[in-house]
């Protein structure tokens, strides 16, 4: 088993009361994403759970929970997104920033979220083998947890891991980390 934990960090300083957190796992062949919200909560706007787990296109602009994986060897790269209700999506980008192409050989029907009063948390799963042989070797692989959160008064708070560039930024090359040490 392959785990790495983040403590997510916001881009600038805000007035929420919250710590957030991420967690990737590979175990036998498959990948896990965790996210948790610990605090008060009241001020995000998190949608019900519609337990569609569709796929949504832009979750971006709204609260959502995003992974990304690298390969360093080539930097190609997926963005994982997930929104508060149980929408998803995944995007593929062949270098930095390249086209936007929607990721159409997978499908995760497992997203599990808990909604609480001061706490939420996502998870979800898939077989590693469905991002192709490039991501097959774990030494090779980079990771970056973000979430946006959208909150009252169309406030919008970014958080990461890293925030290497002047404006938020989650794809930004540094703010990748080795899923490996």
């Amino acid at each position: 088993m392959i785990s790495k934990y983040f403590n997510l960090i916001p881009f600038a300083e805000n007035d929420l009361d919250l710590k957030a957190s991420a967690e990737i796992k590979v175990i036998d062949g498959h990948v896990n994403f965790h996210f948790c919200l610990k605090g008060d909560l009241s001020p995000i706007y998190i949608q019900r759970d519609n337990g569609k787990m569709n796929r949504v296109i832009g979750l971006w602009t709204q609260t959502c929970f995003e992974f990304f994986i690298l390969n360093k060897t080539d930097g190609e790269y997926f963005e994982f997104n997930f929104g508060s209700d149980s929408s998803w999506n995944c995007f593929i980008f062949n270098s930095y920033r390249s086209e936007l192409t929607e990721y159409s050989d997978i499908n995760i029907d497992n997203i599990v979220i808990k909604s609480e009063d001061e706490l939420f948390t996502l998870h979800c799963r898939f077989e590693l083998n469905k991002l192709g042989h490039n991501f097959e070797d774990l030494s090779n692989l980079r990771v970056s947890p973000t979430c946006v959160l959208s909150c009252e008064d169309d406030k919008t708070y970014y958080y990461s891991n890293k925030h290497p560039d002047t404006s938020p930024n989650f794809h930004h090359p540094d703010s990748f980390e080795d899923l490996i040490p």
